[in-house]
């Protein structure tokens, strides 16, 4: 019974750090993950101070946490998202995400990593936020810019690569699996699952939150989305793919419905509960100390992150004869890597795909560089006016 009290005492840490690293993070206006991660670092087990005691419970809860975030990731490409994406967005976001991580299986190879861990990182670091790039925009209301729109729809399709990644983790993390039969019935499987989903969820959910909404009950209204969200994801943990996968589908299904908008203004509140959560308790599981230890190699990668992510970006716009001022938006915009990056080091690292420095290496570069782009974007984004002023007032001797 005395262990009760902690599990408690652990959730309220957990949410109080939430609070103040979040309204930390809004008055330096910043993104407010990069404030729940600094706040999870506070009451880390590898941090002075107070500090939760049932870690496994923290890294239970961070699961549901990316059970939801994906639930929501899937939300995002309801009709009004995928408007977004045009032919630029998945030229640029498909040839990105898979020219940096072949640039990142070339430095393993060359650091001597086994290629299963040099593909995972080489993805994981290839991957640029949505809701970071999805809140710069907001706050500068530039959302509906050309480059805007560019931009979302880029990560957006960076997204949609990963979660085809994430159905070969289980293969990379037995190389005897490699075969093309494999291969195939995996692929298979996918497909049979995702075409089963789509048919029961066309004529299904749409019935279930109809009757939810007629009911006109809050409480039947959420539990409806995650029985949805959960069951789907448990589906696919059947079916031998990932629960993320199985979320993402699920809000896929959601998002096609009518009454999914009124339903998800219900949901809101319990999905950003643990999307804190989720972020919280990555600050939780980082290891600064270890980070400190190997200063170098996250220098390096940090670099690598910041130049290569901003090189391929602006030279893909470019080729896409892209504006130059868009252009050095939009590399400027995807110089970072955040929370996908991050869901895909904590689905690989229990299946031994990556060491433990590297994933507290990952979070800490994704920390770094999501504050880093906030900066250099909101700092660069200056620029045009500045110049405007100085050729409207000119400096005269």
């Amino acid at each position: 019974m005395a262990e009760a009290p902690l599990i408690f005492q652990d959730l309220f840490y957990v949410w109080l750090v939430g609070l103040a690293g979040g309204l930390l993070a809004h008055l330096l206006k910043q993104p407010l993950l990069l404030g729940y991660m600094l706040g999870g670092i506070l009451i880390s087990p590898f941090t002075p101070g107070p500090a939760v005691h049932h870690v496994e419970t923290i890294q239970h809860l961070a699961e549901f946490g990316v059970v939801l975030l994906m639930f929501s990731i899937g939300l995002e490409l309801a009709p009004v998202g995928l408007r977004r994406i045009g032919k630029g967005s998945v030229v640029i976001g498909t040839l990105k995400t898979l020219l940096l991580a072949a640039v990142w299986v070339g430095l393993g190879w060359k650091w001597g990593w086994p290629l299963s861990q040099s593909v995972v990182l080489g993805f994981a670091l290839s991957v640029s936020s949505t809701m970071v790039v999805t809140k710069m925009l907001m706050e500068r209301k530039e959302l509906k810019t050309a480059y805007g729109e560019l931009l979302v729809g880029i990560t957006i399709i960076e997204d949609c690569v990963m979660m085809a990644f994430l159905l070969f983790l289980p293969l990379l993390a037995d190389s005897t699996q490699w075969q093309v039969t494999s291969v195939i019935w995996v692929i298979a499987k996918s497909i049979a699952l995702l075409a089963l989903i789509f048919i029961l969820g066309s004529r299904l959910v749409p019935r279930l939150l109809a009757l939810v909404s007629r009911a006109n009950d809050p409480e039947l209204s959420v539990l409806v989305l995650l029985v949805v969200a959960l069951g789907v994801a448990v589906i696919a943990v059947w079916c031998g793919l990932s629960l993320a996968l199985g979320a993402f589908v699920a809000g896929l299904v959601v998002s096609g419905s009518e009454t999914t908008s009124h339903t998800m203004g219900r949901m809101l509140p319990m999905r950003d509960l643990f999307v804190v959560t989720f972020f919280v308790s990555l600050g939780v599981l980082l290891d600064p100390f270890l980070v400190a230890r190997q200063w170098a190699l996250f220098l390096t990668w940090l670099g690598f992150v910041l130049a290569c992510n901003w090189i391929i970006s602006a030279g893909l716009s470019l080729a896409l004869r892209l504006p130059w001022h868009d252009a050095w938006r939009v590399g400027v915009g995807l110089s970072q890597i955040g929370e996908f990056s991050i869901v895909l080091c904590t689905i690989a690292k229990p299946l031994g795909l990556i060491p433990d420095d590297f994933y507290h290496l990952v979070v800490a570069v994704s920390l770094v560089s999501i504050l880093v782009n906030t900066f250099v974007f909101n700092l660069l984004a200056q620029v045009p006016s500045m110049l405007s002023a100085m050729r409207s007032h000119p400096v005269t001797p």
